[in-house]
């Protein structure tokens, strides 16, 4: 194909045309007809008709186009202006105007057009095509019977349009808050229907009478009906007048006006409401308005109205900065048709970088009363929480050697008794991990400790200690000295004893272990197998501490971590006056070929040498001098089953004190079976059970059933149903959950209450979704659980903070 620039034109023209039946001679789509051209080449002038390329032979055209030097191969220094017209037929006068005929192909970058007929003003470079018109842009596909454009400015019009619109989704940053979407991102997808679509621009596009749906269908199950549609790509956002929401063809919900993301990305406006239903709320609705601010800054403004306790307003304000981030929300209700009270929460939780090493940290909730959880919300991380933190943080790392912090730290008791506040804490630890194979550690602190109603005071605290690590090939030995030192200064109110207080407590350990390796193989799998036995020898002198208060000292739990720890208790308030030895073994599988662990099985005792004299208030001291017995078997045992099991065993008394077991099988997402036990003597009998599972047709079933079996009482179930189509996902849960409630707003005491919920979302793929959301409840709930939408499009109402 040759290529011929017209004069006076601005864009090149290439018209190909394939040999003609008749006698009289045409060139063939290989060779070039028309548009010929120079006028010194065939005598034609502007406006004068073009030459008829049937009455030259074909050599002769090419002998001419040789000879002026233009003849080059098809496309070559083809620039993104240069126009490929292809038809059974061309016709037209030069550098006015181009008519073509019968399967007509028009090429201009990346701009294909196809149609019937086809007539090019090359003055203003605009083109009409009619008959079967079919517009190809990028992934973008337009057809109808009759169109109009300017190939420069890409401005004209599509009467009776069919068009599918995709673009891939732009790299942005996830809002604040927001979980990174797992797996592929998802295009940018638009089709439907129109009387007329109105070409505004590369990206932008205004449709009159249209549809506009996600589906990739050819009958979409969901779909917008607007009077005036405007979609603009380049700013991600689409805007509709006289908007009705149709599902299976039936109308459910109309905006007069209405606005949404092309892509997910955030924008201000209206969002969808949620709703639901519990039996502490009744009929929970709510309409939140989002506010973007600004790429790193953010507000939801969420009214609620709850058909048993009224209208609520919720508030949430979000921001990002490259030296901080965080969030502040609120809740306010006027007045509680239950209680007839005034009711709110405000909560803040930040970060900041202050530079220098400094950091800061807050954490703040603050409620109305005890019963605001249990009465206002159905998730169990607020209805099952004892305390409120209410917390500022100040970390200092500029020196390795020292890093430093403070706290103060208050809470607000919902339930139980109240913990001490530290009003302030301040701790630094002196590290200096190498002199000479020598390792020095200090921690210190000093903390303040404040209480309502029991003995307050302050403590002082400094731990000198002097380790050698010695590591070797084969296995590792550290012994270590240290000496325990501390000072108080109490106010006592409950106890008696003296106002200050000091101690000392030499402690002495050695820590020594082995490594043994071995190959071994399952079928075709090549394992490493370890073994790796373990000795912790700890001495620490007896002080008496019954005159000590119990600021933050509680019986650390009994696990493999506490095997071989110093102390049994947390805290710094008792430090226990240990002459014990633990020995533990544990062995490893490791698949030689990935570096994964498969199966851990451990087992582990402590010996003691001498009687418990440090004890809490009212606690019993240790008998005999053999503690229980620790075992942990856990790892993936088959292809696509865990199994996770611990297990406590007293053998002075020769009975099981706790146990757990659990087992998962998950051959694939959303298809998953969780079971677990757990026991304690005397305290718990707990049992579990959950699944997500596809029964068919689209449909998967979730259910959990969680019995305290030692009470004989439900404390939560749920069951529920999840349909997926094509474009769109349907989840209907129940929930039913015992709660903890004051018995008297001003009296100690709690009760039990059964809160029953139910949630009904509708979520429709790139636009909304329509219900109160259980995604975050399932998740909780099933171990394992899948959200089989992954590319779906995530409760909108303060981020996840609806998903409950």
């Amino acid at each position: 194909m040759a290529l011929y620039p017209m004069p006076g034109s601005r864009t090149v023209i290439h018209a190909l045309r394939p040999p003609s039946s008749k006698a009289r001679p045409r060139v063939s789509r290989l060779g070039l007809a028309v548009l010929a051209c120079f006028s010194s080449f065939a005598g034609a002038k502007d406006g004068e008709p073009l030459p008829a390329p049937g009455r030259l032979p074909f050599a002769q055209l090419g002998t001419a186009t040789a000879a002026q030097g233009a003849a080059k191969p098809a496309g070559a220094n083809g620039g993104p202006d240069d126009t490929y017209v292809d038809a059974d037929a061309v016709d037209g006068r030069n550098s006015l105007e181009l008519s073509a005929d019968g399967k007509v192909r028009l090429r201009r970058g990346t701009l294909t057009l196809h149609s019937d007929h086809l007539k090019l003003d090359q003055v203003l470079n605009e083109v009409t095509a009619e008959g079967n018109v079919q517009m190809l842009r990028g992934k973008d596909r337009v057809e109808g019977p009759r169109a109009r454009m300017n190939l420069d400015t890409r401005v004209g019009e599509f009467e009776a349009p069919t068009y599918h619109f995709m673009r891939d989704a732009p790299v942005r940053v996830v809002p604040l808050g927001t979980p990174t979407p797992a797996g592929p991102v998802r295009p940018i997808v638009a089709s439907g229907k129109a009387d007329l679509l109105e070409m505004l621009g590369d990206n932008q596009f205004r449709l009159r009478k249209a549809t506009y749906t996600t589906c990739q269908a050819d009958d979409p199950d969901w779909y917008l009906r607007v009077g005036t549609l405007n979609l603009d790509y380049d700013r991600e956002r689409g805007e509709g007048i006289n908007a009705s929401l149709h599902f299976k063809n039936v109308p459910i919900a109309y905006a007069p006006w209405m606005d949404f993301p092309l892509n997910g990305s955030r924008q201000s406006g209206f969002l969808p409401p949620t709703f639901g239903s519990t039996s502490s709320t009744g009929l929970d609705l709510t309409l939140p308005y989002y506010l973007n601010i600004a790429p790193n800054y953010d507000a939801t403004i969420a009214p609620r109205w709850m058909g048993r306790r009224g209208l609520q307003l919720g508030s949430e304000f979000r921001y990002l900065t490259p030296t901080s981030n965080g969030k502040f929300s609120g809740e306010y209700l006027s007045r509680d048709e239950v209680t007839g009270t005034q009711r709110g929460l405000f909560a803040a939780r930040n970060f900041k970088d202050f530079g220098g090493g400094l950091t800061g940290f807050v954490d703040f909730t603050q409620v109305s009363d005890r019963d605001y959880f249990a009465d206002l919300s159905s998730r169990i991380t607020s209805t099952s929480q004892a305390t409120l933190n209410q917390q500022l943080v100040l970390n200092y790392g500029g020196l390795a050697w020292l890093p430093m912090s403070m706290n103060v730290q208050r809470y607000q008791t919902l339930t139980g008794d109240a913990p001490y506040s530290r009003v302030p804490q301040i701790s630094a630890a002196l590290t200096v991990p190498d002199v000479k194979g020598v390792s020095v550690k200090m921690p210190l602190e000093y903390a303040h400790f404040e209480h309502p109603t029991l003995d307050e005071g302050q403590r002082m605290v400094a731990y000198p200690q002097v380790a050698l690590p010695l590591q070797l090939a084969y296995g590792f030995v550290t012994p270590k000295v240290g000496v325990h030192l501390s000072k108080y200064d109490v106010s006592r109110r409950t106890t008696t004893g003296p106002e200050e207080l000091d101690r000392s407590i030499p402690v002495v350990s050695v820590d020594t272990g082995l490594n043994f390796e071995r190959s071994v193989s399952f079928g075709d799998e090549a394992f490493t197998q370890t073994l790796e036995p373990r000795l912790y020898y700890v001495r620490a002198a007896y002080r008496d501490q019954s005159t000590f208060p119990v600021f933050d000292s509680a019986r650390a739990d009994f696990n493999f971590a506490q095997l071989f720890s110093e102390n049994i208790y947390s805290g710094s308030d008792r430090i226990s006056d240990s002459n014990q030895l633990t020995s533990a073994v544990t062995t490893r599988f490791i698949a030689d070929e990935t570096g994964a662990e498969y199966i851990r099985m451990a087992l582990g005792q402590r010996f003691y040498y001498s009687d418990q004299k440090v004890t809490l208030p009212g606690e019993t001291p240790r008998e005999g001098r053999i503690a229980d017995w620790l075992g942990l078997v856990s790892g993936r045992v088959t292809e696509h089953t865990w199994l996770d099991t611990a297990y406590q065993y007293n053998p002075r008394q020769h009975r099981s004190e706790r146990g757990a077991v659990s087992l998962r099988y998950q051959p694939q997402a959303a298809q998953v079976v969780s079971a677990s036990y757990r026991y304690q003597r005397g305290t718990l009998r707990d049992f579990d059970i959950s699944a997500q599972w596809p029964i068919g047709g689209g449909w998967y079933g979730v259910g959990r059933y969680n019995r305290n079996m030692k009470d004989h009482r439900l404390s939560e179930a749920l069951a529920g149903l999840e349909y997926k189509a094509d474009c769109w996902v349907l989840r209907v849960v129940w929930q039913t959950l015992l709660t903890t409630k004051a018995i008297d707003a001003n009296q100690p005491g709690t009760k039990q209450v059964r809160n029953n919920a139910v949630f009904l979302q509708l979520e429709f793929n790139g636009l909304a979704s329509v219900g109160s959301s259980p995604v975050q409840l399932l998740k909780r709930s099933i171990g394992g659980y899948s959200k089989i939408n992954d590319n779906g499009v995530g409760d909108p109402v303060f981020g996840t903070g609806n998903d409950q």
